[in-house]
C-alpha cells in the first residue's frame, strides 16, 4: 500500500463497494475523498455525521471540480464510465478504476473468475462448494460481498471464486485471473452498454492480463466466446457442451455421465449427484466441475460435494407450499433470458410476476413462452407499461397490473385460487426501481409468502 500514501484518491459512490474501499483505505493511512451524486441533504448530513476521521465526503458543483483534482479514481459497479463526472475525471487523466482492479492488485490469493449473463452465480456458488473441500475457499466478487471486503481474510493461495460483472470489468487494467470461465452470453445490460457487441467486447476484458499457459473455460454452445475470438493463443482453452456432438477437450454429456478430456487425465461425472434441477445446472455443473480438476479436486469429490449441493439462494428457490400454491423466489433473473430458464422448470397451472427496470432487451422468445407455459402474468414496476404492451400485442390477455411486489403477490394468489399451482417470482427485469439489488427483492418476497395465511 506504500504506492498510495500521498496520493488523493477518490471513491465515486457510498453503496457497498464504497463503504468496502473505505474500510480498507482508511486504516493504511489514506483518507479518501468519497464522492456522491443526487443525494437529499438530511441523507447528506447523516453521512458526513458517519465520516468521522476515515473519509471526507464531497457532493453537488465540490464533487465536479475536486474529480479532476484527484490521482486515482475508484468508481462502484454501478457508476457508468459515461457519468459526466467520470468522463471528466478521465478527460483530465485522472487512473479510474473498479474496486475490481484495485482489490486485484493486493489478493493474494488464486482468483477464478466466472462471468457471462446467466449462470455465474449458480456456477460460482458451485464451485465455492467443491473448492471448499480441498482449502479455504472465498466466494465474492457480484454475487454480493466485494473482494476487497474480504482481502484481509485471504491468505496466500486460498482459493478464490469470483462472480464478475461487465459494469466491474469497464475499468480494469491488470485484473487477471489464473482462470477465467465463461457460462453464456444472451442480450443484457443494453441500456448501460448500448450494443451487445459491446457488451460482449467487455466481457471478453476478463483474459486480457492473463498469464502465459492459463486456463480459459467456455460454453461450446456460445459462438460469441468461442477460443479464437479472445486473441489469446498463449492461453489454454477448455469447452464443456451439454447437447450431443463431438468429443472436446473439455467436457460434453454422454450416457446420463459428464465425460472430462483434460489431455494428460479425464473422469466421469453421473448426472444423479446434481440435485438442482435443469439442463441449464448441468452446463452450470460442467464449469464448474472443469474449474475444480484444474485445480486438483479429485472426481470423487467433486461427486461428493455436487451431490449436497442445493442451488443459490434468488435462483429458483422454492420458498413454501400453501394453500395449494408452490411459491418459488426467482428474483435473480433479471433479464428475459433467465426468466426464460425458470419457465422451462416450471409446471403449470402457472402465475408469473414479472418487472421491475426495464433493461430495455427482446421479449419475442418470453413473450412466445408465457404463452405455452403461463395462466396469469402480473406485472409490476417501470417495466409494466412496456411489458404489457408487446404481451398484448401478441393476441395474450391474461395480464393483471399492480404496483409492488406485495400486491404481485396476492393477485397470484387470488388468480390461482383454490385450484393451486405456482407463483413464480421471476421479474425479466433489474430491481432498482423499488430494491438496491435482486436479493432485497427476492427476500421481500419470501417474507410476504411466509406471512401469508390459509384457511
Amino acid at each position: 500500500m506504500s504506492d498510495w500514501l500521498g496520493q488523493k484518491v477518490g471513491i465515486y459512490g457510498l453503496g457497498k463497494t464504497g463503504h468496502a474501499c473505505v474500510e480498507y483505505l482508511a486504516p493504511r493511512m489514506v483518507r479518501p475523498l468519497v464522492l456522491v451524486d443526487n443525494t437529499a441533504a438530511d441523507e447528506l448530513a447523516r453521512l458526513q455525521s458517519a465520516a468521522e476521521d476515515r473519509y471526507d465526503l464531497i457532493a453537488g458543483e465540490q464533487a465536479i471540480r475536486i474529480v479532476t483534482e484527484l490521482d486515482t479514481l475508484i468508481i462502484s459497479p454501478g457508476v457508468p464510465l459515461s457519468n459526466p463526472n467520470i468522463a471528466a475525471a478521465l478527460a483530465s487523466g485522472v487512473n479510474v478504476i473498479s474496486e475490481l482492479e484495485f482489490a486485484s492488485r493486493y489478493c493474494e490469493g488464486y482468483l477464478i473468475g466466472i462471468t457471462g449473463t446467466n449462470g455465474k452465480s449458480t456456477t460460482t456458488v458451485m464451485l465455492g462448494h467443491i473448492l471448499s473441500a480441498l482449502g479455504p475457499c472465498h466466494v465474492l466478487g457480484n454475487i454480493g460481498s466485494p473482494l476487497l471486503a474480504s482481502l484481509d481474510e485471504i491468505e496466500p493461495n486460498d482459493f478464490v471464486a469470483l462472480e464478475v460483472s461487465s459494469y466491474q470489468l469497464e475499468a480494469i487494467d491488470s485484473f487477471a485471473p489464473r482462470i477465467a470461465v465463461y457460462t453464456n452470453l444472451t442480450p443484457d445490460h443494453l441500456d448501460r452498454h448500448g450494443t451487445v457487441e459491446e457488451y460482449t467486447r467487455i466481457k471478453r476484458k476478463m483474459v486480457a492480463n492473463m498469464q502465459e499457459g492459463d486456463f480459459v473455460i467456455t460454453n461450446a454452445l456460445c459462438s460469441e466466446f468461442h477460443p479464437d475470438t479472445f486473441n489469446r493463443p498463449d492461453l489454454h482453452y477448455l469447452q464443456y457442451r451439454s447437447t450431443p456432438g463431438n468429443r472436446l477437450r473439455g467436457a460434453w454429456l454422454a450416457n446420463d455421465r459428464i465425460i472430462v478430456d483434460l489431455g494428460s487425465e479425464g473422469a466421469e461425472i453421473p448426472l444423479d449427484c446434481i440435485r438442482i434441477p435443469g439442463l441449464h445446472n448441468v452446463e452450470n455443473a460442467m464449469a464448474a466441475i472443469l474449474a475444480s480438476l484444474l485445480v486438483g479436486a479429485t472426481g470423487e469429490t467433486i461427486i461428493e460435494r455436487l451431490s449436497t449441493f442445493k442451488g443459490y439462494e434468488h435462483r429458483i428457490e422454492f420458498c413454501r407450499e400453501a394453500g395449494g400454491i408452490r411459491f418459488y423466489n426467482d428474483s435473480k433473473a433479471t433479464n428475459p433470458e433467465a426468466t426464460i430458464i425458470a419457465l422451462r422448470a416450471m409446471e403449470g397451472p402457472l402465475a408469473i410476476i414479472l418487472g421491475g427496470r426495464d433493461k430495455l432487451t427482446d421479449l419475442s422468445v418470453l413473450i412466445g413462452l408465457l404463452r405455452q407455459k403461463a395462466g396469469h402474468v402480473i406485472l409490476y414496476g417501470e417495466a409494466a407499461e412496456r411489458l404489457e404492451r408487446e404481451i398484448r400485442s401478441s393476441g395474450y390477455n391474461n395480464v393483471s397490473r399492480v404496483d409492488d411486489v406485495e400486491q404481485s403477490v396476492h393477485e397470484g394468489v387470488r388468480l390461482l385460487g383454490t385450484g393451486g399451482g405456482t407463483l413464480l417470482l421471476s421479474p425479466a427485469c433489474a430491481s432498482f426501481d423499488q430494491y438496491p439489488g435482486f436479493d432485497v427483492r427476492g427476500e421481500h418476497f419470501k417474507q410476504i409468502v411466509s406471512s401469508l395465511e390459509f384457511d
